[in-house]
């Protein structure tokens, strides 16, 4: 199959059976949008906030993590997104199959960089909200080193909520995850001990 390039129209069954390669693909109404690859610094983020949540999330047997994941929440026309994290519930566990989500998940983190596209963050948010993600968090400051995060939960209305917005070195307790406190600037310094606080500080 020649290579996808990016603008290009493609279904689903095209996207699942093109060959993996290290670009960085989504699907939004079946044109597909070609992103550089993350930088180290956006590597490192997903890295260390994966560690911390995936430890909390493990310890309380509550689902599954993982990074640039794909997440199809519409076949036709398709819609993939990759978040930079996501986190599944153990009772929707089955939408976990071969290796993709089908589905919304129950946590979609996408770390911002200066090379998005406003319009695609924003369809993002859009998406997510209306295919039912329940919670949501945007991440800015790389590289900054100006952290903020920014946690949405969805309504009724099928819209989202800020919860709350923090930033710098303040704590943050996520409302998925009740109990897990941490701080970004500390976390994505690599400073487990100093990022986090209470019962997680047992956990790394």
């Amino acid at each position: 199959m020649p290579e996808l390039r990016d603008g290009q129209r493609v279904t689903l069954g095209e996207w699942l059976a093109c060959p993996e390669d290290d670009r960085f693909m989504e699907l939004i109404d079946g044109v597909l949008y070609v992103s550089p690859s993350p930088a180290s610094w956006h590597q490192s983020l997903s890295y260390r906030i994966l560690r911390v949540l995936d430890a909390w999330v493990e310890r309380h047997q509550l689902g599954m993590l993982w990074y640039d994941l794909d997440m199809i929440l519409q076949v036709e026309p398709a819609i993939v997104y990759r978040p930079d994290v996501v986190y599944l519930a153990q009772e929707h566990a089955e939408r976990c199959r071969e290796g993709r989500i089908y589905g919304p998940a129950d946590l979609s983190v996408e770390i911002l960089s200066p090379s998005d596209r406003p319009a695609v963050i924003l369809r993002k948010h859009q998406d997510y909200a209306r295919f039912g993600v329940p919670w949501y968090w945007e991440i800015s400051g790389g590289p900054s080193g100006d952290w903020r995060i920014v946690e949405y939960k969805l309504e009724a209305s099928k819209l989202y909520e800020v919860v709350q917005e923090r930033a710098g070195d303040a704590w943050f307790e996520p409302g998925v995850f009740p109990g897990l406190i941490f701080r970004l600037d500390k976390l994505a310094a690599g400073q487990f001990k100093a990022a986090v606080k209470g019962k997680a500080k047992r956990l790394v």
